[in-house]
């Protein structure tokens, strides 16, 4: 459904322009085609449908990106790298008086993490109840919403379904696997199971577009933002990874701004990312207050996942994943 709905905005070329490579653009188009009922010839019960089925389609998508590895020697299978090392960085950091408490804002949907965590036996507080965060739990807040998180239908809330670590043989053997070999592994069997493999359970998860109406959409995980706002105004440390501030994303901007209003000093603030893209570091030098940018706390390292879990992992004495090298 949601290809065929890509294929006739094509049609909108003649009039107006629409990114239709953009998952954003397709999103938000979606959404006002839901709200006003009308997609070019379209059935309209289909298109009230086009959010939804779009969301499965990034569900679907993202399984099929996403490698386990499953090597023959471990029990389990593993998480898909670099998510092994980076929770085990954040494991050492939370046990550190000094470094502790640690909390991560997620804006993915995926399992990585969370796989990884489950692996580590680290418990997780996603922030959908307004309570204190369990002893030990890392506070892991993903504010776009999440693969494993569903709404309840008798009362609307939303819960979050643990994630199962997953047997490493049960794999080997179905996939006749005579070496190590990374795997796509759905989301049904990461919550459910190995042993549901093949049924046809579909998860419906709560997946919030980054779109135009993001402030009526936040309503649903005003308890995530609120959390993940009291994270920032008592931090200390902000190392941003992975994300480059698009000159769009008004929200975040204000997010930032009233979040760090508070008596706390951050003593870091290290930007990582990839890109040479122009213009990265003046998004966030233009977001940054005098007390980062004018006191040296900003700095900026144009390094992948990989090497920034090891930067970290260096300066701070702390050790990463012996073998892990750029990919």
């Amino acid at each position: 459904m949601s290809l065929e709905a890509r294929r006739k905005l094509q049609h909108a070329y003649v009039k107006s322009t629409i990114d239709l490579d953009n998952i954003e653009n397709l999103f938000a188009t979606y959404e006002m085609a839901s709200l006003i009922g009308r997609l070019s010839n379209m059935e309209p019960g289909l298109v009230q449908q086009l959010p939804k089925s779009l969301r499965y389609l990034i569900m679907r998508t993202l399984e099929q990106c996403l490698l386990y590895p499953i090597t023959g020697a471990d029990d389990q299978v593993l998480a898909p790298y670099p998510y092994t090392a980076f929770a085990e960085l954040l494991a050492e950091m939370q046990r550190i008086k000094e470094y502790a408490p640690v909390a991560v804002i997620n804006f993915n949907y995926d399992l990585c993490l969370d796989y990884a965590l489950a692996l580590q036996s680290m418990p997780v507080d996603y922030g959908l109840r307004v309570t204190r965060t369990a002893p030990g739990a890392i506070p892991h807040y993903k504010v776009h919403g999440s693969l494993n998180w569903f709404r309840d239908s008798a009362t609307s809330s939303i819960h979050a379904a643990p994630v199962k670590p997953l047997p490493a043989k049960t794999y080997w053997d179905r996939l006749g696997l005579d070496r190590a070999a990374e795997r796509p592994i759905d989301t049904m069997e990461l919550l459910f199971g190995s042993e549901k493999w093949g049924e046809s359970l579909h998860p419906e998860p709560i997946i919030v577009p980054p779109t135009w109406n993001k402030g009526w959409y936040q309503e649903q995980l005003q308890s995530v933002w609120r959390n993940a706002s009291g994270a920032l105004a008592t931090a200390e440390n902000v190392f941003v990874i992975g994300y480059s501030l698009p000159p769009s994303d008004q929200f975040f901007k204000a997010f930032w701004s009233i979040s760090t209003i508070s008596d706390s000093v951050i003593d870091r603030f290290w930007l990582f990312d990839p890109s040479a893209a122009p213009g990265i570091v003046e998004r966030f030098s233009s977001m940054l207050g005098p007390a980062i940018m004018d006191r040296g706390k900003f700095r900026f390292e144009q390094l992948k996942f990989t090497g920034a879990i090891r930067f970290i992992a260096d300066y701070l004495g702390l050790k990463a994943e012996a073998s892990l090298p750029d990919r």
